[in-house]
C-alpha cells in the first residue's frame, strides 16, 4: 500500500530546516521520487488556470450562489477568463500593499468566488495562504493571526451577524505584524481597504509593477498554505501544505468508479471554501481537469439542489450531517439531477451505513465514505456496499499504519503535509525529519484484511464532524454556568449525522438541572460559535475519573454508545 521502497530513509538525513516556513522545500531525493511516481509535478495549479484560460475562454471556472442577493442575482458564474485576470489584479493589489514572497496572508471569507481567486492570487505573488473558517470567533482568530504573523487580513464586513471587521479592528493594535485590514462590504467604518474598490476594481495589472509580475517560481514543493488545527485550551497546530501535496490528492485519483480525473467534471462541497477539503474538491481539482467548482456561502439543502441541478454536478462531497439534509429535502421535492453520478460522504469519521444505503436509493448514485484529515486531505475511501467492506482502502501513494489490533492512525506518503507547527514553537517540523516519515494522525483505527482499515474514532478529546470542536473552551463555557458544577464534552455517533459533540453535565443541584436550551444560551452568549455548540445533553451525578484525577473520556464515550433514547440513565462507569 504506497511506494514500493520508502523514499524517507534517504530523506532523514537531510539536516533540519528552520525559519520561516516559505523556506520549507522537501529534500531533492523525496521531490524526485514523488515525481516519478507520477504524485508530484513541476506545475503548478496556476499553470491549469492559465491554459483552460487560453484554450476555452468562457468555460465556467466557479459557480457560486449569494444567499443574500436579491433573487434572480444570487447566482454568479465566473469564467475561466475572468478568474485568471482577477488572480492577476489580485495578486498585484497584494503585491501594491507590501506583500513579499513568503508572506502569510490571512482570510476569513465565506464560499464567493473572491475567496478561491485571493487563494490562487497568493499562489502567484508567493505569499502563504492563511484561510480561516467563518465560524472562528476572536479569541481563535487572535491566536491564528499572532502565530502565523500574517501582514495582511481580509474579512467581510458583517456575516451571519457577526461583526468580523469590528472584531480585526479591535485585535489589530495587539498584532503589529498586522500592516493591512481589508473588508467586503462597508469598509469605512472601521478603517480598512475596501476590498471592492482596492481588489476587484483596481487594475492593478496594468500598472507598470503589474505587467512586468510574473507567477512567483518555484512554487510547486515550496510551502503555499497553512491550515490551523484546533487543539486543548489556547493551543493549536498549523499544517503547512505545497501545491504537490494537495495535487497529490488528485494524482492519486485511477479507479473509474472514484472521483477520478475526467476532463471538465463540475464538483460541489458543502463544507466552507476556507476548509481545506473544499479547497481541494471545488478549487484544486476543478482547475486540475479544466472543470468547475460550485459552492454556497450559506448553506440550504433545497437551494443547493437546484443549484446542483442548475449546474450539472458530476460529483458532491459533504459531511454525513449535510448528505442526511440534502437527502431528506431531495426525498421531499426530487430534482433532476441527470448529470450526478457520485457522492461522496464523510471526514473524520464514516458515514453510517443506513444513511449510505438511503443516498444510494434515492439519488440512485454511488456513495462512497471518506476519511480524511487536515494533515494529508482525502487519504482513503470506502468501498461502494453500504458497510464499507472491510473498511477504508488508503489511496494510491499513500502508507498507512494503525499497528497491531487498534492504535493510532499513522500516514506518510506524498498527499502528507510539508511539515506541522505547533503555535509558540520557534519553527516547523518537517515531516520527513521525524519517525521515518510517519505523521500521527490523532485518529484511532485498526487494520482491517485486504489492506483496508477502519477509522473508530478521534485520539484524546478530539471531537465533531463538520468542524472541529474546542472542547476545553466549550467546557469552560459549561462552568462557568451557576448551575454547572463539573462538565465534559465528548463525542457520540449520530445514526444520521456522523460524529457530534455531547455535554456530559455534573449539576450543582441534583433536583435542578440545566436545560438544553438554557445551555446553549449560555454557551452563545459566551463567544461559543453555533457549529461548535453540543447536540445531545445528559445529566449525571459525577464524570469518571481515573486515579490521577483526570476524566475517562473513553470511559464516557462507550457509556454514550450504550445508551437509547427513553431507557435507563445508569451512571457512566
Amino acid at each position: 500500500m504506497g511506494l514500493t521502497d520508502s523514499p524517507w530513509e534517504s530523506a532523514a538525513a537531510h539536516g533540519a530546516v528552520h525559519g520561516r516556513p516559505p523556506g520549507l522545500t522537501p529534500p531533492a531525493g523525496l521531490s524526485d521520487r514523488f515525481r516519478a511516481a507520477g504524485w508530484w509535478r513541476p506545475e503548478t495549479f496556476l499553470d491549469d488556470l492559465y491554459r483552460t484560460a487560453a484554450a476555452a475562454p468562457e468555460r465556467p471556472a466557479i459557480v457560486s450562489e449569494r444567499a443574500h442577493r436579491p433573487v434572480g442575482r444570487r447566482r454568479v458564474v465566473v469564467t475561466y477568463a475572468q478568474l485568471s485576470l482577477y488572480v492577476d489584479r489580485f495578486a498585484a493589489a497584494l503585491a501594491s500593499l507590501g506583500v513579499a514572497p513568503g508572506d502569510p496572508v490571512a482570510y476569513q471569507l465565506p464560499s464567493w468566488w473572491e475567496t478561491a481567486a485571493l487563494t490562487l492570487a497568493c499562489l502567484r505573488a508567493g505569499a502563504v495562504a492563511v484561510p480561516v473558517l467563518p465560524t472562528v470567533r476572536a479569541h481563535g482568530l487572535h491566536r491564528i493571526l499572532e502565530s502565523t504573523r500574517a501582514r495582511v487580513c481580509v474579512v467581510p464586513d458583517v456575516w451571519e451577524g457577526y461583526a468580523h471587521a469590528e472584531v480585526l479592528a479591535d485585535l489589530a493594535p495587539g498584532l503589529p505584524w498586522l500592516r493591512h485590514r481589508v473588508v467586503v462590504g462597508d469598509a469605512a467604518a472601521t478603517g480598512a481597504v475596501d476590498f471592492a474598490a482596492y481588489f476587484r476594481r483596481t487594475a492593478h495589472e496594468r500598472t507598470e509593477a503589474g505587467r512586468r509580475s510574473r507567477p512567483y517560481a518555484g512554487q510547486a514543493d515550496r510551502t503555499a498554505l497553512l491550515i490551523s488545527v484546533m487543539g486543548l485550551r489556547d493551543s493549536y497546530t498549523s499544517v503547512l501544505h505545497s501545491p504537490n501535496t494537495l495535487y497529490a490528492n488528485i494524482a492519486a485519483q485511477h479507479g473509474g468508479d472514484g472521483p477520478g480525473r475526467r476532463p471538465g467534471e463540475v464538483f460541489l462541497s458543502t463544507l466552507p471554501l476556507t476548509s481545506l477539503a473544499s479547497l481541494i474538491y471545488t478549487v484544486c481539482w476543478p482547475l486540475a481537469v479544466g472543470g468547475t467548482g460550485v459552492c454556497q456561502d450559506v448553506w440550504d439543502p433545497g437551494r443547493c439542489l437546484d443549484l446542483m441541478a442548475a449546474a450539472g454536478v458530476d460529483q458532491v462531497y459533504a459531511e454525513p450531517a449535510y448528505c442526511s439534509e440534502l437527502l431528506t429535502a431531495q426525498q421531499r421535492r426530487p430534482r433532476e439531477l441527470g448529470r450526478l453520478r457520485l457522492v461522496l460522504s464523510g471526514g473524520r469519521t464514516s458515514t453510517p451505513g443506513p444513511l449510505a444505503a438511503a443516498l444510494h436509493e434515492v439519488f440512485g448514485v454511488p456513495v462512497l465514505s471518506v476519511w480524511g484529515a487536515p494533515e494529508l486531505g482525502m487519504g482513503a475511501l470506502s468501498g461502494n456496499a453500504p458497510d464499507h467492506g472491510d473498511g477504508f482502502r488508503p489511496l494510491h501513494g499513500l502508507e498507512v499504519s494503525a499497528g497491531h489490533g487498534t492504535g493510532a492512525l499513522a500516514v506518510r506518503g506524498p498527499s502528507v503535509c510539508l511539515a506541522t507547527w505547533e503555535h509558540g514553537a520557534p519553527a516547523p517540523v518537517p515531516t520527513w525529519e521525524r519517525a521515518d516519515g510517519w505523521l500521527d494522525t490523532g485518529d484511532l483505527a485498526e487494520a482491517g484484511p485486504h489492506g483496508g482499515i477502519r477509522v473508530l474514532a478521534r485520539a484524546g478529546t478530539r471531537t465533531g464532524a463538520i468542524f472541529m470542536v474546542p472542547v476545553a473552551e466549550v467546557e469552560e463555557r459549561l462552568l462557568s454556568h451557576p448551575r454547572v458544577r463539573e462538565a465534559a464534552v465528548v463525542a457520540y455517533t449520530d445514526p444520521e449525522h456522523g460524529e457530534l459533540p455531547c455535554a456530559v453535565v455534573v449539576p450543582t443541584a441534583q433536583d435542578r438541572p440545566p436545560g438544553p436550551a438554557e445551555l446553549r444560551e449560555h454557551l452563545t452568549a459566551g463567544g461559543v460559535a453555533e457549529a461548535f455548540l453540543p447536540t445531545r445533553l445528559e445529566i449525571v451525578g459525577a464524570l469518571p475519573r481515573d486515579e490521577e484525577g483526570r476524566i475517562r473520556r473513553g470511559a464516557l464515550r462507550s457509556w454514550l454508545t450504550r445508551l437509547r433514547p427513553g431507557g435507563p440513565r445508569p451512571a457512566p462507569g
